[in-house]
């Protein structure tokens, strides 16, 4: 199975909706993709998640009688047709979640955790899917110019070579679907990846760890840093200080 033929069905395979067959053949591709694995494990942190936190709310009658009735005719036409009900119905459910603020109880520790989690994933596949940089420069001047018009946030691309921390590019990530912009830089043998979000209302934790990795956490202005590498404390402490001071924080 191929990274092409396992995405789209990765929902179904968390939700334990496939037959046998695929399930074996994914759960195979699991094991060995670097690409796909990460993106199996965000999936069922935030179906964790939203089975955590989201209020329960009983279906109407008539809901639950259309819903059987479209199984069934799925079940008849084969599985594929009550699979893609399935997937309908999930849809719906998650825009009448989102219509009534329900996904807005994933909040304080479950949202920090849940911003953690994708960043440090975010982080992994850059440096397991030869993805680190799309823009590869030294020079802030070129790297901060490069995500104009592909982003609407716009990092300071700060220069930190003088400090021991070179810049080496940028590139465009994917956070909760949205772009987000990445700062990469290089201490030593370890790559610091700094993400650039809007800054968020709340308390976070200035350093999470996971997996061997931390993530450390700033607000300068109306934008939000998040740096995530393996580097020892004392660099990546000293990394952020520098990083403050040359933004303006």
């Amino acid at each position: 199975m191929q990274c092409d033929e396992a995405r789209p069905l990765l929902d179904a395979y968390v939700d334990a909706e496939l037959p046998a067959a695929e399930r074996v053949a994914l759960r195979e591709h699991l094991a060995i993709c670097p690409q796909c694995q990460p993106e199996a494990a965000a999936i069922e942190r935030l179906r964790d998640e939203i089975r955590g936190a989201a209020p329960v709310y009983r279906a109407p009658p008539a809901l639950r009688a259309q819903i059987r009735a479209e199984l069934r005719r799925g079940a008849a036409g084969g599985q594929p047709a009550a699979r893609g009900w399935l997937a309908y119905a999930a849809s719906l459910l998650v825009a009448v979640m989102i219509g009534s603020g329900g996904t807005w109880l994933i909040s304080g520790e479950r949202q920090q955790s849940r911003i953690a989690d994708e960043l440090i994933d975010s982080h992994l596949r850059s440096l397991l899917a030869d993805h680190l940089i799309d823009v590869q420069s030294s020079d802030k001047h070129t790297v901060k110019p490069w995500f104009a018009g592909r982003t609407a946030l716009s990092p300071p691309g700060v220069d930190l070579g003088a400090e021991g921390f070179a810049l080496v590019g940028g590139r465009l990530d994917l956070i909760a679907g949205e772009p987000v912009p990445a700062l990469v830089y290089r201490a030593g043998k370890h790559v610091i990846n700094v993400f650039v979000l809007p800054a968020r209302s709340g308390t976070f934790a200035e350093t999470v760890t996971r997996r061997g990795y931390s993530l450390r956490h700033w607000t300068i202005g109306d934008l939000g840093y998040w740096a995530v590498s393996d580097a020892s404390p004392d660099e990546f402490g000293k990394f952020e200080r520098a990083f403050r001071r040359a933004a303006g924080g």
